[in-house]
């Protein structure tokens, strides 16, 4: 019986070993390296309730954060499964002041030998990528090497690099339900030298991506009456810099509802049109002026439109006393034929801070990938200051044919209006 039991524990201890480490006649005991979850973040989720700058309730975000100044001799190499998506991308930012730099999206990656792009054509199975991240002044010999349609560069000047994942409506493979890694692992990171032989990872530091919010401030104008859609600059707010977003802001009152009517943009059915679309993706998000975080969302394919009809979008407060009827004129007019989409806000609902939402709420009309040449895509606007010491936006509009939504686009272009509860149930 003892023998038995010493069997067992050897056999036991074996297994732990083998598990904790691997062994090799020529190198030693070696580290085995961390799974791929364990080398990004935490699931930064867009519906979380806790990133600020306005995230998109349906993208989650990861994020690997590196000092380059401190490795600047080796390339990182992401080498993963396309997941299963509306859309993806890798993009880098300076985590130092949170501007984007570089990045790749997920139509433009070259899938590895033996598999396709699953943003390009439809495909079933596994399909893989490889990029690579390489440090300022990397040798065009070394580039080539490796591909230079897989590289994207850390600027020069750049001392501590957040590399960010973003997955859109991420689905289990055969797409029957939300996923939150949309369905596959994420990529793992290895790294190499100069000479292309594996080395040691970088360390992953502690990122700003988490801590970003915008300004939060009040503004004269969101007590006007109209509430026009800007075209957003790029921020230092870690954006994705393949995407346009039109922004409005305004004051919710008990006695009115905010409504805008435009005809949104159409997006792509399937993969193969994906690089002709004139955007990937578009969604409406509300969020709070408090703290700049987003609390209600709805994007195309859940959304009240059809293509090339108008749509739209009405925003009352839970409190509204005249809720009930509102919400029974929004359900008369789609049973007419309208599409109407209504949003309630609930002001005294409390944030992570423990504060009120309040009543002050930022609309954002959100286009991924939008097609510059299309006549009607806002990102043909000329974007406007936020926010400065020398005004609103408002008060940057010098060029309105160029900087006001529904100027520069007409019926694609949304206009916010607050109409008193009675005119708008008339």
């Amino acid at each position: 019986m003892k023998i038995k039991q010493i069997i067992m524990t050897s056999l036991l201890s074996c297994i732990i070993a083998m598990i904790f480490v691997a062994c090799s006649d020529d190198d030693g005991i070696k580290i085995p390296k961390p799974l791929p979850k364990e080398q990004w973040s935490a699931t930064l989720k867009g519906d979380g309730e806790e990133l600020g700058a306005y995230p998109d309730l349906y993208c989650n975000y990861w994020e690997y954060t590196y000092r380059a100044d401190e490795n600047s001799d080796k390339i990182l190499c992401l080498k993963g499964e396309f997941p299963h998506c509306r859309y993806f991308s890798v993009s880098l930012y300076n985590d130092e002041t949170g501007d984007v730099f570089s990045g790749i999206n997920d139509q433009d990656i070259p899938a590895d030998k033996g598999s396709t792009n699953p943003f390009v054509k439809t495909t079933s199975g596994k399909n893989y990528f490889t990029i690579y991240v390489v440090p300022n002044g990397t040798p065009q010999s070394v580039i080539d090497k490796l591909g230079s349609e897989k590289v994207v560069k850390v600027a020069k000047g750049v001392n501590k690099v957040a590399i960010a994942l973003r997955h859109y409506l991420g689905t289990t493979a055969d797409g029957s339900q939300k996923d939150e890694y949309a369905g596959v692992e994420l990529p793992a990171i290895t790294a190499l030298d100069m000479d292309l032989h594996e080395t040691s990872v970088p360390e992953h530091v502690a990122s700003n991506i988490a801590k970003v919010t915008s300004k939060v401030f009040t503004q004269k104008s969101d007590e006007n009456k109209e509430m026009p859609f800007f075209l957003a600059p790029v921020s230092m707010y870690y954006p994705n810099s393949f995407t346009a977003y039109l922004y409005g802001r305004t004051h919710l009152r008990e006695d009115s509802v905010l409504t805008f009517s435009f005809i949104p943009a159409p997006v792509p059915t399937k993969p193969e049109e994906y690089k002709d679309a004139v955007t990937r993706y578009w969604s409406i998000c509300i969020g709070s002026a408090s703290d700049t975080r987003s609390y209600m969302s709805i994007y195309d394919k859940k959304a009240r439109y059809a293509d090339g009809k108008k749509a739209t979008f009405v925003i009352c407060l839970k409190k509204n006393p005249k809720l009930a009827a509102i919400q029974s004129k929004v359900n008369e007019m789609n049973a007419n034929g309208e599409y109407v989409n209504l949003f309630i806000w609930d002001s005294e609902k409390k944030n992570i801070d423990g504060n009120p939402i309040g009543e002050v709420v930022a609309v954002m009309y959100r286009n991924i990938l939008p097609d510059k040449d299309w006549e009607h895509s806002i990102a043909r606007m000329t974007p406007t200051a936020y926010k400065d010491d020398k005004g609103e936006p408002i008060d940057h509009v010098t060029d309105p044919d160029e900087q006001l939504a529904h100027k520069a686009l007409g019926d694609y272009g949304p206009l916010g209006v607050k109409v008193s509860n009675d005119d708008f149930l008339k």
